[in-house]
């Protein structure tokens, strides 16, 4: 018997055994994911992922890209989704849950938070789209280390926005606002219009608005954009023409030209806006309710590798690793992960922030359809260029809105 055909099956089982993947029983599943992290945030996903594929043996196969939203959109409209994406808004979520693109998560949402966030109407009804896989809470009002403790007491001990404004009152020109940022000029104006409805007028009253429920033209959303325009009166007159990092690194001139800046926990990372040493926060009274942004996973091609995925992502040592490895300006919603977990001082406190929270609610900019945040955006500039027109322009965005409900 000739020993050709003997080694024509060494052979062969010698490949399986280096090629895992040509032999049927052998092969790893392989899933990919889009999304908008590049460069450290990519890195950092990166290593969770590593860990996940040796834990699990599947693959996972990530794509960055600055220009996610694009990309997606793109792919989706080949025929080409990846398994899952990584959304920059709730909106997104919405839009494409009640198109039918996505599936319902299976399991794995964060213990007390993130899944009624992530619940939205979808073909068979309100149900889990998706996990909030990294949180950026809002909500604070920031000053530098350097104020005079007297104010800085005051501040800290305001319950309510008309005593905040009473301690802001004597700083001479408080606050610090810069609304120019390219295309998306406006955003840090609707931030302060969100947070002051949503503390003045209670989460249910935000809810109702961001749902579409309650008019723009309401007393409540009105009361909230004046109180906005007593803001911009006290600030500087350059504020449509000032980026937002710029205005916040006012505080932190020699002679600072304003005290208080009001943003999320991102702005000690801004380049140019002020660092964790340096700066120090309020909460937004009255406290209770808190305002979040958040990147959320969603799930395009369901398969046991995605069910796997969203379990793991949400595991208490996951959330813990991740913000760790990401440093400020990350947090999460699970309540299994204590501030104490959080790799710096400041950030702890924002994590005790959010955890003393009753209530949590995504931005408002980023749960609206896109046509409705961008109006939003550009109606604020509108009113900070002429605050007479605030009728005119509430009732715009209320026809903005009826033109475009919920998940359009």
């Amino acid at each position: 018997m000739s020993t050709r055909p003997l080694r024509a099956l060494a052979s062969l089982l010698l490949l399986c055994v280096l090629t895992v993947s040509a032999c049927g029983s052998g092969e790893r599943e392989t899933i990919t994911i889009l999304g908008p992290w590049v460069g450290k945030e990519q890195a950092t996903f990166e290593k969770v992922l590593a860990d996940f594929e040796k834990q699990t043996g599947f693959n996972v196969d990530y794509t960055g890209t600055r220009d996610a939203r694009a990309v997606l959109a793109s792919n989706l409209h080949d025929g080409h989704p990846p398994n899952a994406a990584v959304l920059s808004t709730l909106g997104d979520l919405r839009a494409y849950a009640a198109s039918g693109r996505l599936s319902p998560v299976a399991a794995g949402l964060p213990a007390g938070r993130g899944g009624d966030l992530t619940t939205v109407p979808g073909p068979d009804g309100a149900r889990p789209y998706g996990i909030v896989v990294k949180a950026s809470v809002k909500s604070l009002i920031w000053f530098p280390r350097t104020l005079a403790p007297g104010v800085r007491d005051r501040l800290g001990k305001a319950r309510s926005w008309d005593e905040l404004a009473a301690a802001a009152s004597g700083l001479g020109r408080p606050w610090c606002l810069g609304f120019a940022d390219k295309s998306a000029s406006g955003w840090p104006g609707t931030d302060w219009i969100e947070d002051i409805l949503l503390h003045r007028a209670g989460g249910e009253v935000y809810d109702a608005w961001v749902s579409g429920t309650l008019p723009w033209t309401s007393p409540q959303v009105r009361a909230a954009w004046q109180t906005f325009g007593s803001v911009v009166a006290a600030g500087s007159g350059d504020s449509l023409v000032t980026g937002y990092a710029a205005a916040s690194a006012r505080m932190f001139e020699p002679r600072p030209g304003c005290a208080l800046a009001h943003g999320g926990a991102f702005i000690t990372t801004l380049g140019s806006g002020p660092g964790a040493r340096d700066a120090d926060f309020v909460p937004f009274p009255k406290g209770g309710d808190i305002e979040i942004g958040g990147d959320v996973l969603g799930v395009f091609d369901r398969v046991e590798a995605t069910d796997a995925l969203v379990a793991y992502l949400t595991k208490e040592p996951v959330q813990r690793k991740w913000i760790q490895e990401q440093g400020s300006g990350a947090f999460s919603l699970s309540r299994a992960v204590p501030p104490a977990a959080y790799p710096d001082p400041l950030s702890r406190r924002i994590a005790q922030t959010l955890a003393d929270a009753t209530s949590v609610h995504f931005d408002a900019s980023d749960t609206f359809p896109p046509v409705l945040a961008e109006a939003f955006d550009h109606a604020v500039l509108e009113y900070v260029a002429a605050p007479s027109r605030l009728e005119e322009i509430l009732a715009a965005l209320d026809r903005v809105q009826k033109a475009s409900p919920p998940g359009s």
